[in-house]
């Protein structure tokens, strides 16, 4: 059985973030890799990664701590980007009393939309000179959302079912939302992709006139941690390029590439590539970070 701890943080906009941490049982490393799941920022549960891959984690000695942020449009990217940045370092500054953990050493790992928020909280945390990550761990991530094929009609979802500005309008709720379930909000993505106004959706007004406070430049890149990456080569959501890039620039990466149209080829368990991508992830952590 898992050894699993719930844990309840409120943000300074008073929404309650519900965090869960799974501790190895044997071979600890003392090291908690902190767990952003993917979604476009829109939908998505903390607790979408498979069980296969949880354990695998905590069967190398890792502790995993799963985490929830705000999603959109209930809230803006700010608001979004601010409670995750914080809820990590409630990690950091909390780790002994109310995670009952040695120390507080940390990677960040996200999936999709989860693979940005780790990679901008890292550059958060080294401009505001708090402790970085020992390592990123970046599956079908972007660092930029001015990115053209963010910001007009995916050929993907213009293939899907046309969602109607009704029923977008009918699944945004009056407060904030923290856990929205793929069956529930999946359609307030595939619309905006359809639209081709995404980036629109999670951001205000102002903050469109200043798309570069969203993304992260290539010299900052450039002194990032070590990131291990993977993206398929005819990703429909978000394109290869990306990761390639980003794996070129960020000087200690690895990047492992699935010759597949796929996007998050790893949420299919039967899937030859998911499982041959995480014991080289696991693998990867084992000989070039923890030596």
């Amino acid at each position: 059985m898992i050894n699993e701890t719930n844990i309840i943080f409120n943000t300074k906009d008073n929404i309650k973030l519900n965090m869960t941490l799974y501790k190895c049982k044997k071979g600890r490393k003392n090291i908690t890799i902190l767990y952003f799941h993917g979604g476009g920022l829109l939908y998505g549960v903390r607790d979408d990664l498979p069980k296969l891959y949880i354990d695998k984690f905590l069967d190398s000695g890792y502790d995993l701590l799963l985490l929830d942020y705000p999603l959109a449009p209930e809230s803006n990217i700010d608001v979004i980007l601010d409670s995750a940045l914080d809820e990590v370092c409630y990690f950091l500054d909390n780790y002994s009393t109310l995670f009952n953990l040695s120390n507080n050493e940390f990677i960040l790992f996200g999936r999709s939309a989860g693979a940005y928020l780790s990679l901008m909280i890292c550059n958060m945390l080294i401009k505001n000179n708090k402790k970085i990550p020992l390592a990123l761990i970046s599956l079908y991530g972007y660092t930029r959302l001015d990115e053209v094929e963010f910001t007009t009609p995916n050929k993907y979802y213009l293939k899907l079912p046309k969602v109607s500005d009704e029923n977008f309008n009918n699944i945004i709720s009056t407060h904030p939302i923290t856990y929205g379930p793929m069956n529930k909000r999946f359609s307030l993505y595939i619309k905006v992709r359809q639209d081709g106004n995404w980036i629109k959706v999670l951001l205000n007004k102002d903050s469109l006139r200043d798309l570069d406070n969203y993304s992260i430049n290539e010299n900052d890149l450039k002194g990032f941690p070590p990131t291990f990456l993977a993206a398929a080569t005819s990703d429909p959501d978000v394109p290869y390029r990306i990761s390639k890039k980003i794996s070129k620039t960020i000087p200690n990466s690895r990047l492992i590439t699935i010759y597949d149209e796929v996007h998050d080829f790893d949420r299919d368990i039967n899937n030859k590539s998911g499982k041959d991508t995480y014991n080289k992830l696991i693998n990867w952590l084992n000989t070039e970070i923890i030596k």
